[in-house]
């Protein structure tokens, strides 16, 4: 796995601690829980709508979820921007999941232990146009739109997912033009 500021992989076995870490440093105090609590319970439905806008099915989003918190836990003393880096883990663990995705042969059910009833988040879909409409773009496209309506700008989406600026801008360039024409068929209807 790649430092924590910049993680780059999930799923494995080697995280990297720095190596002038204390087991101090590494167990959180009681003020740090409290930190990570705190964070955990507002931030969690948050990650998973930014996955759901990313193209998640519920059920994939609130896993990923679940294991980036656990991540977050464990580096939680040497993350210095929890917002940021949990939505990088968690969006690159999104795109390696749909990439090894092969063929998916029988439905699983839309439940999760993370999100009790998945009734909450489909009301949340449901009362968000724009996120049916993302559905529509492709991946890199919905991702660009996904971390723009999480508040990001250009530059700094092209930082956490380590891309080309350019390439930011010209994929939120596409997306926001094919949104523009969904809504412009969808109004003339």
């Amino acid at each position: 796995m790649a430092m924590i500021d910049e993680p780059d992989q999930i799923g494995g076995a080697d995280v990297r601690v720095p190596p002038t870490m204390t087991s101090a440093q590494v167990t959180p105090d009681v003020e740090q829980r409290e930190a990570f609590r705190a964070f955990y319970r507002d931030f969690t439905p948050k990650l998973v709508a930014f996955l759901i806008q990313h193209g998640a099915r519920t059920v994939d989003a609130a896993d990923i979820v679940q294991e980036t918190m656990m991540l977050a836990w464990r580096n939680w003393s040497t993350i210095e921007h929890p917002k940021t880096w949990t939505r990088t883990v968690a969006s690159r663990n999104l795109v390696r999941r749909i990439a090894s995705i092969t063929e998916d042969l029988i439905a699983e059910p839309e439940q999760s232990a993370l999100l009790g009833s998945s009734h909450e988040v489909d009301d949340w879909v449901a009362q968000h146009d724009l996120v049916r409409e993302m559905a529509a773009l492709p991946p890199r496209q919905r991702q660009m739109m996904a971390w723009t309506l999480a508040g990001y700008k250009p530059g700094e989406i092209a930082e956490q997912l380590t891309l080309d600026p350019a390439t930011v801008r010209s994929n939120l360039r596409k997306a926001r033009k094919t949104l523009a024409m969904h809504r412009d068929r969808s109004a003339q209807q």
